[in-house]
């Protein structure tokens, strides 16, 4: 037997020790990664949105709530026990870690006047003692004040809500989850102490906590389900345990490098990042049962093991590298994305990509080498051939045909909305989700848009003129589809106007002059309860306000819709120092799919790009190049145009997907394209050479399409959104690519040839 130059079979026991050591060195970084409970992760912190949100906190507080919703099994909340109930959590509220303030139906401040009196006082000063008479006083004002309507009591009556703030620091990992398991804890001995009174639990504090254990979700779920998957997609090419184990350690050890690499650079554990494991397995995969079937298939031709192993390294060397270079410049292409979790995403997978490609080729050939490998029995090349002369047999007819679905799909295109529901980006699994469907059914709504309205000078906000053009805002505002609550300072004076003249003004009126309005919120703000305040509505220099608005049932178009309306009124209607357009988390999680997908434009031009003068340079081929930019934006056409027949809604996973996928489709054509260029370098006709392609990598290009599609697939067991739709999207647009390489690539090659068939002819004529 003659002795192998590679060194990973020379000294296979020393080349997996030392594999083992870069593992261990990498890995050890695990231990580095801390879970992110920031829901403002997807945002780039250098945006302009979260420089003008937190700029809007600056001034009015945090907005980190938490929303206790009490219902009491159909009856109404404003019956006496219930309201003894509701009091007794408001109170407990208080005691909540880092709670600065509770709002609830009980202490709700209710302004009362008299002759000679004024007060702000709790509605129910002593929930314990409320008669029969006085809960339907308490009901009939709240049901016609409209800062408790659908937002602390439902319109029937049914349904309360309890609001809790908290001030927290910007890493708040420990404090979320301290807040998280005390409200838990809360809900739960309030109703066992009141039974037939249930607590839902909803609120930013509680999606925070949502996110943490969505990212923990699909480690428990989806990295099991991944290897599960791999584990029977590469028995179904290999047939055969040990190698497949052999493969599966070589993608254990690239997912949890990557994985360390990034613990060791920082990166948090967040929803994004967490899917990184199954996106190395998948992308990696191909090669390596690539290799192991080439090797197994030498062993039937009479070669030594050795030489088996040594031969498919030797021919999978070229195609690997330039498939991975191509996949690693598409991943790469995600750091112009305008989300760090998507960047931090990119990164890691092409750190998977680099670690598996080292193990491919020193860590596997080691690993076979100690194996008792048998010769595979290749009955899919039979059917391989038959499909490469149906192909040539039909090319003009199935060129036309492909055209024609090409050309469907992209009027299927126009179905797309590039929309989703960031309240419901987790599925019913979550108690988030069920608590916060709960909430929006029966009290309120989940979508919150703030506007800070300015007055132009200090102490503005007590001038008349603002005060009406406020209040003609907030009429306008609760006149909008989808607006159920809105909360601005006119309401207080209102309300003070109204009561200071004992009912002798209608509701809505302001007085006229400056030194009234301040006087009136002085008044006020001394007569408040305690933790109550206007500092969370107006800011120090009474220079501008606050105004809420909360929308029920409302997706991302819809709140970007409603904010350009709001945005227009005020510029017809207001002066320019009151002019502002809305901010809120919701309001940057409703624009995030627009800014990404501007963004990752130009990452999907640079990915192209890049991947054509890769091929071209590996083909030597200007021609190649150009055809590999063409063919490889058809799959992402094909795949986003079923996607527009089937299922029209796409958020923010479409803003990665054409940038991401180009640079994994492009492998089969990469396969393609080199082996037909050696056969018709060695002599073959393009029909001969088309039959050849198919018989030597026609397994290849439809064992890369199933991993990729299969392993892309388990992501929609995510229970977040957005990773659903990435899995989905993108196993879609490989499958696509199947189709277009198959049974588009060749009929193209065809007519080009006949092209430069003629075009040679009629020179020598």
């Amino acid at each position: 037997m003659r002795k192998s130059i590679n060194p990973a079979l020379r000294f296979p026991r020393t080349t997996i020790a030392l594999c083992l050591m870069i593992f261990a060195a990498a890995a050890l970084g695990v231990f580095q990664f801390k879970l992110s409970y920031d829901t403002r992760v997807f945002f780039n912190p250098e945006g302009q949105d979260i420089a003008t949100l937190r700029g809007f906190e600056a001034k009015y507080g945090q907005n980190n709530d938490l929303l206790m919703v009490v219902w009491a099994d159909g009856r109404k909340v404003t019956e006496p026990d219930v309201l003894a109930a509701m009091g007794e959590l408001v109170s407990r509220a208080w005691q909540l870690p880092h709670s600065t303030r509770v709002n609830g139906l009980t202490n709700f401040p209710h302004v009362e006047a008299g002759t000679d009196s004024f007060s702000v006082a709790d509605l129910v000063p002593d929930p314990g003692r409320v008669t029969d008479a006085e809960a339907r006083e308490i009901e009939r004002i709240a049901l016609a004040d409209p800062l408790l309507l659908n937002r602390l009591v439902a319109a029937d009556g049914r349904a309360a809500g309890v609001v809790v703030n908290f001030n927290l620091p910007p890493e708040a990992s420990t404090e979320v989850r301290e807040i998280i398991a005390a409200a838990r804890a809360l809900a739960a001995d309030f109703e066992a102490a009141y039974p037939g009174i249930e607590v839902k639990l909803t609120g930013n504090v509680m999606l925070m906590g949502t996110f943490s254990e969505a990212a923990m979700n699909d480690v428990m779920v989806l990295i099991p389900i991944s290897l599960i998957v791999t584990s029977l997609v590469m028995f179904a090419f290999v047939r055969a345990v040990l190698p497949s184990i052999g493969i599966l350690s070589l993608l254990g050890l690239s997912s949890v490098a990557a994985m360390g690499a990034a613990g060791w650079y920082g990166y948090e554990i967040n929803t994004a990042t967490v899917a990184c494991p199954v996106i190395i397995m998948t992308v990696n995969m191909a090669a390596a049962v690539r290799i192991v079937t080439t090797a197994m298939s030498a062993l039937g031709r009479g070669l030594t093991r050795q030489e088996a192993i040594a031969e498919a390294v030797a021919m999978n060397l070229w195609p690997v590298t330039l498939t991975n270079a191509t996949t690693m410049i598409g991943f790469l292409a995600m750091n112009l994305a305008d989300a760090p979790p998507l960047r931090q995403q990119g990164n890691i997978v092409v750190a998977g990509i680099v670690f598996a490609y080292i193990f491919t080729f020193t860590w596997l050939p080691a690993i076979l080498s100690l194996m008792p490998l048998r010769p595979a029995v290749q009955r899919s090349e039979r059917v391989m051939i038959a499909l490469g002369h149906f192909v040539n047999r039909y090319y003009r007819q199935l060129f036309f045909l492909c055209g024609a679905i090409v050309f469907s799909c992209a009027i299927w295109l126009g179905n797309i909305r590039l929309d989703d529901d960031f309240a419901r980006y987790f599925d019913p699994r979550f108690d988030y989700r069920q608590d916060s469907d709960f909430a929006e059914e029966r009290l309120t709504g989940l979508n919150i848009v703030e506007f800070d309205v300015g007055a132009g000078e200090e102490g503005g906000v007590f001038e008349p003129a603002y005060q009406e053009r406020l209040a003609a805002f907030e009429a306008w505002l609760r006149s909008q589809p989808g607006v159920v609550s809105v909360a601005a300072i006119s309401d207080v004076t209102s309300r003070v106007h109204e009561a200071m003249n004992a009912g002798r003004t209608t509701y809505g009126a302001v007085p006229r002059d400056r030194e009234t309005i301040a006087q009136y919120f002085l008044l006020y703000e001394l007569s408040l309860p305690f933790g109550m305040s206007l500092n969370d509505q107006i800011n120090v220099s009474r220079s501008s306000s606050r105004v809420t608005v909360i929308l029920r049932h409302m997706t991302s178009r819809q709140i970007r819709e409603f904010n350009d309306r709001a945005t227009a009124w005020l510029a017809d209607n207001a002066p320019p120092e009151m002019q502002t357009r809305g901010i809120g988390l919701n309001v940057l999680f409703a624009n995030l799919s627009g800014v990404n997908i501007s963004s990752m434009m130009l990452a999907t031009l640079v990915s192209v790009l890049a991947i054509a003068v890769v091929v071209g340079l590996a083909l030597r081929s200007t021609g190649y190049g150009v055809l590999s930019i063409f063919l490889n934006m058809l799959p992402s056409l094909v795949g986003f145009g079923l996607w527009g027949l089937l299922y029209q809604d796409i958020g923010l996973a479409a803003s990665v997907v054409t940038a991401m996928t180009i640079g994994l489709v492009v492998d089969d054509t990469i396969y393609f394209l080199l082996i037909y260029q050696r056969a018709r370098k060695d002599g073959l006709d393009p029909e001969q050479a088309i039959n050849h392609v198919f018989a030597t990598v026609g397994v290849a290009m439809l064992v890369i399409t199933a991993s990729l599609a299969v392993g892309f697939g388990t992501l929609a067991f995510s229970g977040f959104e957005v990773n659903r739709s990435l899995g989905a999207m993108t196993a879609l647009v490989i499958l696509s690519n199947l189709f277009i390489d198959w049974l588009m690539l060749p009929p193209v090659m065809r007519i080009m040839e006949n092209s430069r068939a003629r075009a040679a002819a009629r020179r020598l004529s």
